[in-house]
């Protein structure tokens, strides 16, 4: 076998060596399992700076340099699931039937994935139902960093008024982002990019209410 082998040619075992500082074995697993080897961080800048920027590569079939939709969201809702209960301001507190369940929330939101998708082809015909996906993925993880900022200061946006204007900038700057993605990808007018994203929001804002109140009876029934 060649010294520089990964694999072994008669098993295919991978020939990498195991007998090494905890910290490296550690790095590498990132590396792979979680793209932790710049695509990840270049990814999460160029998803937060330029809205639709990722899915629209992505589409075009530019895909190597930037970490996948897929694993994108994985990492980033991952992250917003474990830390969630930590930024959750005291007032959120639920009584007990409608107790709070994170992961019945985490999965709820993975189903709407594909409803988000749906609600863009009606809008958005020329373009494959894949391709809306695509753009939902990069669209829900957007809004998970988000929401995480804005849950994150809800406490002392109580408390302090600048703290607030700060959490409203947070959220017209969500309320842009979704208007400059719809626009980057589905390259329409603006006037038809707003009127389209308004009836996006009108039908998604009802599944979504029905996904919170369903999840949170059925988290109050398992408490």
């Amino acid at each position: 076998m060649a010294a520089n082998a990964l694999y072994c040619p008669t098993c295919g075992q991978s020939a990498k060596m195991f007998s090494r500082p905890w910290l490296e074995i550690t790095r590498e697993w990132l590396a792979e399992t979680l793209d932790w080897d710049g695509r990840m961080f270049r990814s999460i800048g160029l998803l937060l700076s330029r809205p639709g920027f990722l899915s629209q590569e992505y589409i075009a079939g530019k895909r190597v340099t930037y970490t996948s939709p897929v694993r994108l969201y994985l990492v980033v809702s991952l992250l917003f699931f474990f830390v969630l209960p930590m930024i959750l301001p005291p007032s959120s507190n639920v009584s007990p039937d409608h107790k709070l369940s994170v992961d019945l929330y985490s999965k709820g939101m993975f189903v709407m994935l594909p409803v988000y998708a749906l609600l863009l082809k009606v809008f958005y015909r020329r373009f494959f139902y894949m391709d809306h996906l695509v753009f939902t993925v990069h669209l829900f993880s957007a809004s998970y960093i988000v929401f995480a900022i804005m849950l994150s200061i809800e406490t002392l946006a109580d408390r302090y008024l600048l703290v607030m204007l700060l959490q409203v900038l947070v959220l017209l700057y969500m309320l842009g982002y979704v208007l400059v993605a719809l626009r980057r990808v589905y390259a329409e007018s603006w006037p038809v990019t707003v009127l389209k994203s308004l009836g996006l929001l009108f039908l998604f804002l009802p599944a979504l209410a029905v996904l919170i109140e369903v999840t949170s009876h059925v988290g109050g029934q398992a408490g």
